[in-house]
C-alpha cells in the first residue's frame, strides 16, 4: 500500500499535463516575438543576447548596443550567463530562456505559497491545509498569478529577466525560514548582482538585527559583482565604471518623468515641474517610506513573511526607475496578504483585505492598454495607477503589521 502510494505521488494530475502543455506551446509564441535577428531589438531578451554575443567577441556588454534607448544596463553575470544561449539560433535561445522563466515563475508561486502555509501552521495529521476542496497551496498560487498575470505575462512577451531576479529574491527568504542560511546568502547576493534592486531587501535583516547574515550577504553581492567583471582583465576598472555612468547615473538620459516609469520618483517627478524639487522631495518621501518600513520590521515582525513583504514593495517604489513589468517582484507580499485574507477571523478585517487585493488587481490589470487602449493607458500611468497599487500593499503590509504585533 505505501509503495503503491510512493508509486502514484510521481502521477501528474491532468491539470497539471494541461498547464505543462499550454507553456510548452506558448513558449513558441513568445520566442517568436523575439525575432529571427540578433542585430534588431524586438524585446529585451535580444538586449541580453547581443550582450553575451559580445562577450564570445572579445568585447564587453556596454561597448555597442542594439540602439540608442535600448543599451545593456545590468551588470556583466546576466550576459555572461547567457553565452551558453549565444552559441545558438536566436529563436531557440529565446524558446529556452521562456522555459527558464516560467519555471522561475512556477517556483516563485510554489515558494510563496509554501511560507504562507507554513506561518499557517501545519495540520497535526502532518497533511496539507484546504480552504473548502482546494489546497491551500493552489489557492494561494493560482490568486497570487492572476493578481500579477498582466506582468507576468508582460515578462515573457518581453523576455525581461525580473522573473529569475523575483525567484531568487524569495527563495533566498524560504531558504532562511528553513535555517539554510548560506544558500539563503547566496540567492540574495544572485539576485542583487543579477539586477541590484533586490539589495534593498539586506534591510529586512539589519531591522531583525541579523547583523551577520546583512554583511555576509552584502560581501557576496560585492564579491560576485565583482568575479562578473573581473573576465575583463585591465579593462575591468573602466568597465564598471561604464555600467555606472550609464545604469547608477543615468547617463543612458531615461527621462524618468516618463509615465512608464512607475517609481516614486517618477510619480514626484510628473507632479512637480522643477527637478531640485522633484529629487528633493522623492528622497524624503523615499526615506520615510524606508524608515517607517524598518521600525515597523524591527519591533513588530514575527515571521519572515512579515518581515520581507514591506521590503519587496520598497524594492520597486524606491528605485528610481520601475517599468511596470518590474512590479512582478510583489509575488510574494501579495502571496502572504492573500493568505491573511483566508485566515483573518474579523469579519471587518478580512473585507478590507480582500478589498484591498482587488483593488490592487484592478490597478494593475485593468490599466492595460490591450483593455483600455492606449490613451487611456497612458492616461493610467501618468496618474501612476501601477505604484498606486504598490503603494497599497505596502500599507496593507505595514498595518497587518499592527495586528499581527
Amino acid at each position: 500500500m505505501d509503495e503503491a502510494k510512493q508509486t502514484g505521488s510521481f502521477k501528474l494530475s491532468p491539470v497539471a499535463l494541461v498547464i505543462i502543455v499550454v507553456v510548452l506551446l506558448s513558449g513558441v509564441y513568445f520566442a517568436w516575438r523575439s525575432g529571427t535577428d540578433a542585430n534588431t531589438y524586438s524585446n529585451d531578451f535580444n538586449v541580453y543576447f547581443f550582450a553575451a554575443r559580445e562577450l564570445l567577441q572579445g568585447r564587453t556588454p556596454y561597448e555597442n548596443s542594439l540602439g540608442e534607448s535600448t543599451a545593456y544596463l545590468y551588470p556583466p553575470l546576466l550576459a555572461e550567463l547567457l553565452v551558453p544561449l549565444a552559441l545558438l539560433p536566436l529563436p531557440v535561445a529565446a524558446y529556452i530562456w521562456f522555459l527558464l522563466s516560467a519555471a522561475a515563475t512556477f517556483t516563485a508561486l510554489r515558494l510563496s505559497a509554501y511560507l504562507v502555509e507554513n506561518e499557517f501552521g501545519v495540520p497535526p495529521s502532518g497533511g496539507t491545509i484546504a480552504i473548502g476542496h482546494f489546497r491551500l497551496k493552489a489557492v494561494l498560487q493560482t490568486f497570487t498569478a492572476v493578481l500579477l498575470l498582466r506582468f507576468i505575462l508582460d515578462n515573457a512577451d518581453y523576455g525581461q529577466v525580473n522573473l529569475m531576479v523575483t525567484a531568487l529574491a524569495i527563495a533566498h527568504v524560504y531558504f532562511y525560514a528553513q535555517n539554510r542560511k548560506p544558500a539563503a546568502a547566496i540567492a540574495l547576493a544572485l539576485a542583487a548582482t543579477l539586477k541590484l534592486t533586490p539589495a534593498i531587501l539586506l534591510a529586512y535583516h539589519l531591522a531583525k538585527r541579523r547583523w551577520r547574515f546583512a554583511a555576509v550577504s552584502a560581501i557576496l553581492t560585492v564579491a560576485f559583482l565583482a568575479l562578473s567583471f573581473a573576465p575583463f582583465g585591465t579593462r575591468a576598472p573602466q568597465t564598471f565604471t561604464s555600467f555606472l555612468n550609464r545604469t547608477v547615473k543615468n547617463e543612458q538620459g531615461f527621462d524618468l518623468a516618463y509615465h512608464g516609469n512607475q517609481s516614486l520618483c517618477g510619480a514626484i517627478e510628473r507632479l512637480t515641474d522643477n527637478d531640485q524639487i522633484a529629487l528633493f522631495n522623492w528622497k524624503l518621501l523615499a526615506g520615510g517610506l524606508f524608515l517607517v518600513a524598518v521600525l515597523f520590521v524591527g519591533f513588530r515582525a514575527t515571521n519572515e513573511l512579515s518581515a520581507s513583504a514591506p521590503f519587496f514593495c520598497l524594492a520597486v517604489m524606491l528605485s528610481p526607475l520601475s517599468w511596470k513589468q518590474h512590479f512582478v517582484i510583489l509575488l510574494l507580499p501579495i502571496a502572504w496578504l492573500t493568505g491573511a485574507a483566508l485566515r483573518e477571523e474579523l469579519k471587518r478585517r478580512r473585507v478590507l483585505l480582500i478589498a484591498a487585493l482587488l483593488a490592487v488587481f484592478a490597478l494593475f490589470n485593468l490599466t492595460s492598454p490591450k483593455l483600455l487602449g492606449i490613451p487611456a493607458a497612458e492616461w493610467c500611468d501618468a496618474h501612476s495607477l501601477v505604484f498606486l497599487g504598490a503603494f497599497l500593499l505596502y500599507c496593507a503590509a505595514i498595518l497587518r503589521l499592527l495586528k499581527s504585533a
